[in-house]
């Protein structure tokens, strides 16, 4: 999950969209609408996928390995349910497309081929395919589908096989369990930002608002039936909470740190996973920070890769939580070491 949108800045209506990565920059889905603003021409930002072996026994993170050699933007890793490889989205076409990446052989393959944006690529528990959101009528304000609904299941030969839920205006999912989902719903006026974050069951259709002020990084808990979100209600205050489709109210779990000074918000992350002992990583510019998972206790640094001379954004756990994927924002220069 997670993203690829960009929140546009304030403006009149019609106005030139800021330019961002989440997992595409938006002057491809604005090229892709012809009634869309243009925005003047500049360099895209390369963003790489790199994997580390992590060893959870002594806390170390191994030396990641780029994934992804040369320009272009690789974003939202989702490792395959045997751990063999993962799925990412990559822009290397033109258009936000799915490819596969094995480990054992080494090899890199377009699983998709289409002049559609696809994005969050989230391979199925029943092993029989992967869903993923389907953008096929770009908005001119974010790039979200406009006018159907988007998530979608597709084949392992990469086909679209059917849609998974009537909601409209999802920019990224999560699933909870093979019933529910979290799903992140796309505001269709840029001069509000007002995103959402709701936890839906497919089969009777209800929804649960989570939270009106979202973090674009959500997932399932560890244990349970229950998504984590971050919460941004209050700017200078992002917590990381917990809710399930039956709790009366939201769980705060802990506090997120503020940006080292100096660093601004870039370091200042939607993202994080969680590991199999109970703990969470979280991005913090290049570095990874590490929470234990209980309660009154905080986050502590876990591992530094600014040397790798970008921004930590998507973060993806292998189901052995033998390997670390992320995506890195190599344009965005953290402090040097």
């Amino acid at each position: 999950m997670k993203a690829w949108f960009q929140p546009a800045r304030r403006q009149p209506r019609g106005g030139v969209l800021s330019r961002g990565i989440g997992a595409v920059l938006l002057a491809g889905l604005l090229g892709a609408c012809s009634s869309a603003p243009q925005a003047p021409p500049t360099a895209e930002p390369d963003v790489a996928i790199f994997v580390a072996r992590l060893d959870l026994a002594s806390g170390q993170l191994g030396a990641p390995l780029n994934i992804t050699p040369g320009k272009g933007s690789n974003f939202q890793p989702a490792f395959l349910r045997d751990g063999s490889g993962l799925l990412y989205v990559s822009q290397r076409s033109g258009t936000p497309n799915i490819y596969r990446h094995d480990f054992a052989s080494g090899q890199t393959r377009a699983l998709t081929q289409t002049t559609e944006s696809l994005y969050s690529p989230t391979p199925l528990a029943d092993g029989r395919g992967f869903s993923a959101i389907r953008v096929q009528s770009p908005d001119p304000f974010y790039g979200a589908e406009s006018k159907a609904p988007p998530v979608w299941r597709f084949g392992w030969d990469g086909q679209p096989l059917k849609a998974l839920t009537p909601t409209l205006r999802v920019g990224y999912h999560a699933w909870i369990n093979a019933q529910q989902m979290a799903l992140f719903l796309v505001d269709e006026q840029a001069e509000r930002n007002a995103h959402r974050l709701v936890l839906e069951d497919r089969l009777s259709g209800r929804q649960v608002l989570l939270s009106e002020k979202p973090g674009s990084g959500f997932s399932r808990m560890p244990q349970g039936d229950q998504v984590s979100f971050i919460d941004k209600q209050d700017p200078q205050r992002w917590v990381l909470m917990a809710r399930g489709l039956q709790d009366a109210q939201p769980q705060p779990l802990i506090d997120l740190p503020l940006p080292p000074a100096g660093e601004g918000e870039a370091s200042r992350s939607h993202y994080f996973v969680w590991l199999p002992d109970g703990s969470l990583l979280l991005p913090q510019g290049g570095r990874l920070l590490r929470w234990d998972g209980r309660p009154g206790t905080d986050f502590k640094p876990f591992a530094d890769l600014r040397h790798l001379g970008g921004v930590i954004k998507n973060l993806a756990l292998s189901p052995d939580g033998a390997r670390l994927a992320f995506s890195l924002r190599l344009e965005e220069k953290p402090p040097a070491p």
